[in-house]
């Protein structure tokens, strides 16, 4: 079993409501030190809280005030809880979702998905979770049966599932909300078969917006796969990217192109599974978070 174990601190910034954490809130959450609304702290991604109670001096008087420990599961717990209106949100193996008081760290709710098992049992990046996102009284959790889910954040109660990928591959990474929408990528880039997506659903219904292809979505990907080989390639972009409201644009990390490791030596540009360059994996892409159009990309 895995332990949370949760230190109070107090700052001067007002708290989220779960119900005013819209789109305006979650620009401002490096404003915000009290709370921790999404994976990387804030759009800008730094990973970094400004509040300076605990230093270099007093950091040897910390002792453990609360402990929530979940139930056992595999791979413990490898997520970032969520801090928001003093509860810690959390994920664990299985897509599971904790809620635990802040201070305390007594048991609020929890909210464990029907997965199903079968497609979960075929991936080799099962059970793992690595967080959730929040927005709009809801938390939202990929599945590794490729769902993505929004929960009531108050009551722990379903709000609306999709399942935008099918296929061995799904979602393991925390999603992100921007404006109105949830960004999530897939994972799988170890398996063959094609796209790699990047998924944007409305934060409030869960339908698709649009989607990016990591593999063969533009003929600049296809070309760079030779013979054809996007057609049984794989990528994704499982972990959450970061927005800059200036430009309106989402970058985002993908991952490594399948067949995993499958090389043709130092040919292979030309020989081998995957000859070429095999855009857009193993790059950052921005696109627009209005439409998902690729603006740019760095490999």
């Amino acid at each position: 079993t895995s332990a949370i174990a949760a230190v109070c601190m107090v700052g001067v910034a007002a708290q989220a409501n779960a119900a005013e954490l819209d789109a305006n809130a979650l620009l401002q959450a490096d404003q915000n030190p009290n709370d921790w609304v999404m994976y990387h702290q804030s759009y800008k991604a730094w990973q970094y809280t400004p509040l300076n109670q605990i230093n270099a001096s007093n950091v040897k008087n910390l002792r453990l005030v609360g402990m929530h420990t979940p139930v056992a599961g595999k791979r413990g717990v490898q997520s970032t809880p969520l801090a928001i209106n003093g509860i810690l949100y959390y994920t664990t193996s299985g897509s599971q979702i904790w809620a635990v008081d802040g201070v305390t760290g007594k048991f609020q709710w929890t909210f464990k998905p029907k997965l199903d098992q079968d497609r979960v049992d075929g991936t080799i990046y099962n059970p793992y979770n690595r967080g959730l996102a929040a927005g709009y009284g809801n938390l939202y959790v990929g599945t590794a049966d490729g769902r993505l889910i929004a929960v009531d954040m108050k009551t722990g109660k379903e709000v609306w599932t999709t399942t935008p990928i099918e296929g061995n591959k799904g979602f393991t990474g925390a999603p992100i909300v921007v404006k109105d929408k949830v960004l999530i990528g897939a994972t799988g880039g170890e398996y063959s078969g094609c796209c790699g997506p990047i998924f944007a659903v409305d934060a409030k219904t869960g339908k698709e917006l649009w989607h990016f292809d990591t593999v063969g979505g533009d003929q600049r990907s296809r070309d760079s796969w030779k013979n054809d080989s996007w057609k049984t390639g794989g990528g994704g972009g499982w972990m959450p990217g970061s927005y800059d409201a200036k430009t309106n644009t989402i970058f985002w990390g993908t991952s490594n192109p399948s067949p995993d490791y499958d090389w043709g030596s130092d040919k292979w540009q030309t020989d081998g599974a995957r000859p070429g360059d095999n855009l857009y994996t193993s790059s950052i892409v921005a696109l627009d978070v209005d439409t998902g159009k690729l603006k740019s990309y760095f490999q």
